[in-house]
């Protein structure tokens, strides 16, 4: 395997470090299944063995393993970036009564479990596989086939091995766990850095914009071409910048235009793509957009909490107003506090420069006991008042147990 070679940050470098990159259900599941391994006395090697996980004549036998020495090993080979492939565990309940299946995890969301069997009249028996405890009830001698599902675009893993772990719970008397082992490596053509863009907090009437760098991986010579598909809204820009030696990279700029509708959204941008040699063309490489719009002048955090304040050493609770839009300027007016146990307290306003007229783009609200008050219960409001006709009043609610 050879190392990429687009590598303009070093967390990027970390991030498509070689090696297997390994996803479990748990960190339980992943210290059953180690301790399994390592003390089970079982052989691992590469000799036959009729005493392995999986093949001891307990619980479930796996049938026609694609590693005769590792049965319970799968394997999708390797996945272009937005392939999805299924892969197929065949499980005989050979005990003499029913099994139930009570749950089936999954060590990565990229990975999606399904569970049925086949009666002796021909008649498919689907499970659920979201049940915690009965995905599925296995009679004598069926056979179950676990379908995992992989879709390569989910997978957070590019161009290293990847082991996603399976974890099946039973309530087996002589063997109630079944481990899979799903190996697969999601070949990807292009990296980006960050591996998403999120705009983060954006002002519902002001819209939002980043950017991001996106590199060629391997010797391929593949390449991107323009933009193929911009969601309504959005405007973006899509440059070739110089090579980093002998890396091919594009800068991607985006722009979230307003109005938006409040709270997260997300959306996906498709570039078009070439073949080997800058020849042809290749599949679509998608890059994801998130943010969260917000109103165009915000309170957050939300709710005023009362924490120690180092410097001062008592418990002060404190917030922040935000004018998110550039150039939106205004003045807090006033400010009262009402409720349970809020006699005496004190709301300090300051603004965060640059200050004009009085008026700021930012102001952190305080209130402060002060020295000699002792803190109670509280439980009460802090009323704002501005001079913006559009945000004319806001109401905090503040707390103390």
């Amino acid at each position: 395997m050879s190392h990429p070679r687009f590598l303009p940050h070093l967390f990027l470098a970390a991030a498509l470090g070689l090696g297997t990159l390994a996803c479990e259900p748990g960190d339980s599941a992943a210290r059953e299944s180690h301790e399994h391994h390592e003390g089970d006395g079982h052989d691992h090697g590469d000799g036959a063995s009729t005493d392995v996980h999986g093949q001891d004549e307990r619980g479930f036998v796996i049938l026609d393993p694609q590693h005769a020495a590792h049965p319970n090993w799968a394997d999708v080979g390797d996945l272009e970036l937005g392939d999805v492939a299924t892969a197929t565990v065949k499980l005989k309940n050979v005990e003499k009564t029913p099994i139930t299946i009570q749950s089936v995890l999954s060590g990565c969301s990229c990975t999606v479990p399904s569970l049925s069997y086949v009666t002796e009249s021909g008649e498919r028996v689907e499970g659920d596989p979201t049940s915690t405890t009965e995905a599925l009830v296995v009679p004598p001698g069926a056979v179950v086939e676990l379908a995992l599902r992989v879709d390569s675009q989910l997978s957070p893993a590019r161009n290293k091995d990847k082991l996603v772990v399976v974890r099946m719970n039973t309530d087996s008397d002589f063997d109630p766990y079944v481990t899979i082992e799903l190996r697969m490596k999601v070949v990807a053509a292009f990296q980006s850095v960050p591996p998403e863009l999120d705009l983060r907090r954006i002002p519902r009437n002001g819209g939002g914009a980043g950017t991001l760098q996106i590199g060629a991986i391997g010797d391929s010579g593949r390449g991107l071409v323009r933009i193929l598909d911009l969601p309504p809204g959005f405007d973006a820009a899509l440059v070739e910048d110089p090579p980093m030696g002998n890396t091919p990279v594009w800068t991607l700029r985006v722009r979230v235009e307003p109005p938006l509708a409040l709270g997260p959204g997300e959306k996906k941008i498709a570039l078009a793509t070439t073949g080997p040699g800058r020849d042809g063309e290749g599949r679509p490489y998608e890059v994801k957009v998130r943010w969260t719009a917000v109103e165009d002048v915000e309170i957050a955090p939300a709710r005023m909490l009362f924490l120690r304040d180092g410097t001062l050493g008592r418990e002060v609770a404190q917030t922040e107003l935000f004018a998110r839009l550039p150039g939106h300027l205004l003045a807090i007016t006033s400010a009262t506090i009402e409720g349970t146990g809020t006699d005496g307290l004190i709301v300090q306003l300051e603004p965060a420069p640059p200050v004009t007229d009085g008026r700021a783009n930012r102001w952190r609200i305080t209130v402060d006991p002060g020295a000699a008050r002792q803190l109670g219960t509280v439980q009460g409001t802090i009323v704002l008042t501005t001079d913006d006709p559009a945000f004319p009043r806001f109401e905090i609610p503040i707390a103390r147990k």
